[in-house]
């Protein structure tokens, strides 16, 4: 009976420090939640978008873009930052002005160990294929950096192109 309670110990032992190893390697990286969407604009949306100075406007013209960023650390990490491109300055990069209007907000907090990072706009995208639009985002790229509790400084880069959803 000794040895069988023994060797349930031992088995408990060595899964509590699997999961425990398990667990530390799991806060040593943040997690990071990104979404960037391109989506239709209703006949509704379109109402409230301006077109003056515009040739023969339709909704088909214009394009919802949303991007969110939830980055969620723990007490294993330090020293975390968050690099998001300009997103207004990207969308005109193309050819000419395509970023519309549009409304953004940022919460970076060291203390809650969490930074939410939101962009909705209008993209002008007359002319412009998926494909046409993935590529003027795909030079841009989202960086998050960090200090592990070993001191040791990490990087995740994000191309905005190759997580683009249409």
């Amino acid at each position: 009976m000794k040895k069988i309670i023994a060797a349930i110990i031992l088995i408990l032992s060595t899964l509590l420090v699997i999961t425990a190893s398990n667990i530390a390697d799991v806060k040593s990286e943040p997690e990071i939640s990104m979404k960037f969407k391109v989506s239709n604009m209703t006949n509704e949306e379109f109402q409230y978008v301006g077109t003056k100075g515009l040739n023969n406007p339709t909704k088909d013209d214009f394009e919802n873009i949303e991007f969110n960023l939830e980055v969620d650390n723990s007490n294993e990490i330090s020293n975390r930052k968050s690099t998001i491109p300009d997103l207004k300055a990207v969308a005109n990069s193309y050819d000419k002005e395509r970023y519309w209007f549009g409304e953004s907000g940022t919460d970076d907090s060291q203390v809650n160990k969490s930074a939410k990072y939101n962009y909705k706009f209008t993209f002008y995208s007359k002319g412009l294929t998926e494909q046409d639009i993935k590529k003027n985002f795909n030079s841009s790229e989202v960086k998050i950096s960090w200090t592990t509790s070993n001191d040791e400084n990490k990087e995740k880069t994000i191309k905005l192109g190759d997580v683009i959803e249409f």
